[in-house]
């Protein structure tokens, strides 16, 4: 079994925290939806231009976990050109 996670720094275009959930709901419902992966915010919860999402792909090639994190990124970028993104952080987990 192969895990893929990773996590996305995004600077939003919200300036209330009712502004940023909205955002991030329909965001996170739209990439795990599409792509059948886990998503949820992790961090910063309470910072309303701020956001961590965590994204995770169970697989049983490397290959393929880390191909549909790669487009869901790439959705988000496409999906959503307003957020900024900070940072990714990757990692891939082998040998459950």
């Amino acid at each position: 079994m192969i895990v893929s996670v990773c996590k996305l720094f995004l600077i939003l275009p919200s300036r209330s925290l009712k502004d940023k959930r909205r955002i991030v709901r329909s965001l996170t419902e739209k990439v795990a939806s599409r792509f059948r992966i886990s998503v949820s915010e992790v961090e910063s919860n309470d910072v309303p231009a701020a956001a961590v999402i965590g994204m995770s792909s169970v697989s049983s090639e490397s290959r393929h976990a880390n191909s549909i994190i790669d487009r869901a990124i790439e959705f988000i970028q496409a999906e959503r050109p307003d957020i900024e993104m900070m940072d990714v952080e990757r990692e891939t987990l082998t040998g459950f």
